[in-house]
């Protein structure tokens, strides 16, 4: 954010420098290409045209005194030697392009940003901003409702899928992996002139999923993450391509892959906003911060990092919201909020965030929504609001910005946060944010735990997290224990286990409701306290 800070006082810096040295051609100030630099301020779709809107302070100085729009790809770095450009204006204080979008055909601009150029010694030379579309949603035919039974969610098993409405579940969370659609045929789709097969398996199990999921009555959240198939590892990104991590980042830098990246994602947000039942949540990565192993690309800065995700999140937020106005997209970031261990590709969640937004608002500000994951620190202690002596002396939560971590009783940290100017909507509020994942174990062979341990943290997390305004949804990891989980983690985080319930099952059924003491003053001895207002809870 530093460097971010110093780009933007070189750039008022230069423009004063354009308006002291007034050259007075024609009325208009102006200046060479270097020093000064055109804003584009706007990109939007207009009916069947995309406008950009551009202004000056200083005109550059150009060949013909005329500005030049370039339209470029995500996969594209710079306009280079092109000269094909798509729109020109004459250069003044301010200009106005149209340019067809041609929505859905070979030559679509749905996904492009587009950046002013002049003409200096025969090479057309940027000195604007980039700026992608950021209204996708105007071209949707479908927008659907979101709806939010209750605060309370759970990582959802579709076989259980009955339990859910008596659960009172709000949000239903499951994972995507968006290899596996193209790892055989089966379904067509035609998008953007080219016709797709994908795996008809995969999207009758995805159709069964979100039909279950919806029909219970829950916000459908889809994590939507990317796995190493060697037949379909050319979605992964180029400097990631190493198996046998947890899932990779999106290929974005390549013509083919992120053209099949956004035709899956939009068949997905059709399909699945209707009779099929609807995705509500769109997750683009998980625990984008933790590269190694969540989101792999390779060995890169945080910097790189967070760029390349911002490209990967516009991709998916376009193909989605282009297709359901009323869907929701959200970033995921896990519980280190500031710690870093020096471990290659683990970043704090906080660095990430903040260069994403940087990067997401310099290039056209979109109502992207925060998931993040305040699980206990160490993650098999259940009880988090005791740490062990350990851990006790490391510091790792307080309720400032500078907080190593966040759990369940700090997540005001985040919250404040995004409070700030820069992390703002587009609207100016405080944008949308989920706990998308946050669990508690009921076992575990290195800190003590037991059911009632578990059910005593869930009521303890969900009073916290709900008491704060701004965590619009709070999902428990999971309805059902995980073996993978239990075998590879030494945890088990459902609320059930596959032949029985456990504790946490009731609680977590009525700990919302009118009647919720009779389920929820069980926990004050466990967390060691005789009332909720013992702790600012009711």
């Amino acid at each position: 954010m530093k460097e971010n800070k110093r780009a933007g006082l070189a750039v008022v810096l230069a423009l004063f420098l354009a308006v002291v040295l007034q050259l007075g051609i024609c009325g208009i100030d102006v200046v060479h290409a270097a020093e000064a630099a055109v804003t584009v301020e706007q990109c939007v779709i207009s009916g069947k045209n995309v406008t950009v809107t551009a202004s000056s302070i200083a005109v550059p100085a150009s060949a013909d005194e005329t500005y030049y729009l370039f339209e470029l790809k995500p996969y594209e770095l710079e306009v280079g030697a092109r000269k094909d450009y798509c729109a020109k204006a004459p250069a003044a204080a301010s200009a106005v392009f149209s340019v067809p979008l041609h929505l859905n055909s070979a030559s679509s601009k749905l996904y492009s940003r587009f950046v002013v150029t002049v003409q200096q010694n025969g090479s057309f030379v940027p000195v604007s901003n980039e700026m992608y579309i950021t209204n996708p949603e105007a071209v949707a035919a479908k927008s659907t409702a979101y709806p939010a039974r209750s605060k309370k969610g759970l990582t959802a098993d579709w076989r259980y899928s009955d339990e859910l409405a008596s659960l009172g579940v709000g949000f239903a969370s499951y994972e995507l992996d968006v290899s596996r659609f193209f790892t055989a045929g089966g379904i067509p789709y035609t998008y953007n002139g080219k016709t797709y097969s994908f795996n008809a398996s995969v999207v009758r199990e995805y159709d069964v999923v979100c039909t279950r999921l919806a029909g219970a009555g829950c916000n459908v959240v889809m994590v939507i993450k990317n796995s190493y198939i060697p037949a379909a590892s050319d979605l992964v990104v180029p400097s990631g391509r190493l198996a046998g991590k947890n899932c990779y980042a999106f290929n974005v830098d390549e013509q083919v892959p992120t053209e099949k990246l956004a035709a899956l994602m939009s068949f997905l947000a059709n399909r699945y906003s209707g009779s099929m039942g609807t995705i509500h949540t769109w997750v683009i990565g998980n625990e984008v911060n933790s590269s190694n192993p969540w989101h792999y690309m390779g060995n890169v800065s945080a910097d790189t990092l967070a760029a390349h995700y911002a490209k990967e999140f516009r991709v998916c937020y376009n193909a989605i919201k282009s297709q359901n106005s009323g869907a929701r997209v959200f970033t995921s970031f896990d519980q280190r909020w500031n710690y870093k261990d020096g471990t290659r590709g683990q970043f704090a969640a906080k660095e990430i965030l903040d260069t994403f937004a940087a990067y997401i608002s310099a290039s056209g500000n979109i109502d992207w929504g925060l998931s993040f994951h305040p699980y206990p620190a160490p993650m098999h202690n259940c009880r988090f609001w005791s740490f062990p002596s350990e851990y006790a002396r490391l510091n790792l939560i307080d309720h400032t910005d500078d907080s190593k971590f966040v759990n369940p009783a700090n997540t005001d940290v985040v919250t404040n946060h995004m409070m700030q100017p820069a992390m703002l909507a587009p609207n100016g509020g405080v944008r949308h944010i989920l706990i998308t994942e946050m669990g508690f174990t009921s076992y575990s062979t290195s800190i003590p735990t037991d059911e009632l341990t578990q059910a005593a943290s869930i009521v303890f997390a969900y009073k916290l997290t709900d008491a704060n305004p701004l965590i619009e949804g709070i999902v428990f990891h999971r309805q059902v224990d995980h073996a993978a989980e239990i075998k590879g983690d030494g945890m088990a985080l459902g609320i059930r286990t596959e032949t029985g319930v456990k504790y946490a099952f009731g609680v977590f059924a009525n700990m919302d409701k009118g009647n919720s003491p009779e389920y929820t003053d069980f926990a004050l001895p466990v967390l060691g306290i005789t009332s909720w207002a013992q702790v600012g809870l009711q």
